[in-house]
């Protein structure tokens, strides 16, 4: 077969079908039958998406390899699948020739999703560290979530051990648009206007045993116990009262969330770490590397 070199195809999935697509050139007819494959055929998650790449001569002769990237929410895994001229066959698995894998040979290695950090707007969020750290932390998460509490917890550990290597920026990303966590979000958003130490005192209370204890409290509790601390401190609770009556809590959350939609934030907690999409808790092996340790 295909004079005589021999080709071993393994996971094959043999796909007829027609050219009847119109208003694309074949080149074009060719991608779109490949992404077509890939969204029918590999059973892909909710929000994944398919990145065209490029299209070239395949080993299988009358065959070209279309090369695509699938962006998850934290990793870019490239594919590589082979479409006949006519886009009448499809091989979606593993070529093997001569015994190298060559479907893997064309496709490459997975890697870290890269968000551009333009995209994050951290200049508008609370921080700690150094404006120019070696390693900046954007971390999405919400005050109802444990493991946003446990991956706080780390990225506390990481400030007190490096303060002049991280800087952290903290995003609000209550899960449900309405509901408590949204409410306690608005709230602690609201502090911002007060000042950003203020922010961070109400922040790490609400992260603490203490404050995780009364986080499902009512609204009006939850608010007299924030002017409360605030008072205690010394700082202007009337411009937390301004900040909630005008509505500037609410829509700092909601700046947040479109930004975290934006770049493919889809639970908490999830951060980018110098430009490297992470979901779930804060990989210490990860961030120790960026500082060299």
């Amino acid at each position: 077969m295909f004079k005589k070199t021999l080709f071993q195809v393994t996971c094959l999935i043999f796909l007829s079908f027609s050219l009847a697509t119109q208003g694309f050139a074949q080149k074009d007819n060719i991608a779109q039958i490949a992404i077509d494959t890939v969204r029918t055929h590999m059973g892909l998650r909710p929000g994944v998406e398919i990145k065209f790449i490029e299209k070239k001569e395949s080993p299988v002769p009358g065959f070209y390899t279309v090369r695509m990237v699938l962006l998850t929410p934290d990793k870019e895994i490239p594919i590589v699948i082979y479409v006949d001229k006519a886009g009448e066959r499809v091989f979606l698995g593993t070529l093997i020739v001569k015994g190298e894998n060559v479907t893997r040979k064309e496709a490459g290695e997975p890697k870290t999703r890269k968000v551009d950090q333009a995209l994050l707007e951290m200049e508008r969020s609370p921080f700690r560290g150094p404006a120019q750290a070696k390693v900046t932390i954007v971390e999405f998460s919400n005050f109802h979530c444990s493991y946003c509490l446990k991956s706080w917890k780390k990225a506390e550990g990481l400030l007190q051990n490096y303060p002049q290597d991280i800087k952290y920026v903290f995003k609000h990303f209550p899960l449900q648009p309405n509901g408590k966590a949204r409410d306690l979000s608005e709230m602690v958003a609201a502090v911002q206007m007060v000042s950003n130490e203020a922010f961070w005192a109400i922040h790490d209370f609400f992260f603490s045993d203490e404050g995780q204890a009364i986080i499902n409290n009512g609204k009006e509790q939850l608010r007299l116990r924030i002017e409360i601390i605030l008072k205690q401190k010394g700082w202007d609770v009337k411009a937390f009262q301004t900040a909630m009556n005008t509505g500037y809590g609410k829509a700092r959350v909601e700046e947040d969330v479109a930004v975290g939609a934006r770049i493919g934030v889809s639970g908490t907690p999830s951060a980018v770490i110098n430009g490297n999409f992470v979901s779930g808790l804060l990989p210490e092996k990860t961030i120790a590397m960026y500082l060299g340790k």
